[in-house]
């Protein structure tokens, strides 16, 4: 009896399923270790949070009440671990991947109405790509669609650690070097260690900024960097997120990110440069006209 052989695009959207459905994992247990923050006098109170969005601060949205209020709540965050619990499993099957992924994709919607405060990229990143898993889940027997959303996951990862360098680089704080002594210091994000090595030292503090900047403006040439190389940018990627989540909390972040990992890895492995070349775009402009 012959094992038939696993596509590269199903071996890396199953990759990417398994470690970001790490990182939910713990926002999970993080959140259900913390019952009292959902509590109607607790931080995230839905009664105060509902008043961000207008049409969910009158009455009329009181059934959202059943879900988002104690124990509601509660429910959907175990249903969320859950179902990462199940991703994270190699033994799950198939059915039961596909309904945890579909319970992901639309709760992590829902997570973003009820959750307003301390929401960052790793949520924004965490939608679209369990909205892009579950389009090639919707669609196992067309390769063309799981390999789409393969190159969506690794095209949109990258484009983020761009626009985040452009970003920082469009920033005087950042350039100048104060943008890190700012960040270290709060009480948030902040490392009282780290901070107190930057606040008198500006030039360490200015090249700590640009080191963020090019860091995250170059990851994207491990698109097309020899093998090797490509390895080291996606290792260098992981590590600063590592940093992140030892001096700033924001472990999340570490498996939201290197999550797409195995997409951008799939997406390198197929991308032909020529496609892209000035003189293959050229040509078909011209045809165009």
């Amino acid at each position: 009896m012959t094992t038939k052989a696993v596509e590269p695009v199903d071996r890396a959207l199953r990759q990417v399923e398994t470690i970001s459905a790490v990182g939910l994992a713990l926002a999970s247990m993080e959140y259900l270790a913390r019952p009292d923050l959902f509590e109607d006098t607790g931080l995230m109170s839905w009664e105060v949070e509902r008043l961000r969005i207008r049409m969910l601060a009158g009455k009329k949205a009181d059934f959202l009440n059943v879900l988002f209020k104690p124990p509601g709540i509660y429910v959907l965050l175990n249903l969320r671990l859950v179902a990462a619990l199940t991703l994270i499993n190699p033994k799950s099957d198939r059915t039961s991947r596909d309904i945890a992924v579909a319970f992901i994709a639309v709760t992590n919607y829902l997570l973003a109405v009820r959750i307003r405060a301390g929401t960052d990229g790793t949520e924004h990143m965490s939608q679209l790509t369990y909205m892009a898993l579950l389009a090639a889940r919707l669609f196992p027997n067309d390769p063309k669609a799981r390999a789409a959303s393969a190159w969506f996951i690794g095209g949109q990862s990258m484009l983020s650690y761009l626009a985040a360098g452009l970003a920082k680089a469009a920033g005087p704080s950042w350039r100048q070097g104060q943008a890190m002594p700012g960040i270290f210091r709060t009480y948030v994000y902040g490392d009282e260690r780290v901070y107190k090595i930057l606040k008198d030292r500006p030039m360490l503090s200015k090249l700590a900024g640009w080191g963020v900047i090019v860091g995250e403006s170059i990851v994207p040439l491990a698109l097309i960097l020899p093998k090797k190389s490509a390895w080291g940018m996606l290792a260098a990627g992981a590590s600063f997120h590592a940093g992140n989540a030892m001096f700033m909390g924001l472990n999340r972040f570490l498996w939201s990110f290197v999550g797409t990992y195995p997409a951008v890895v799939y997406m390198s492995k197929h991308m032909n440069l020529d496609d892209v070349s000035p003189k293959k775009l050229l040509r078909v402009f011209r045809k165009r006209r």
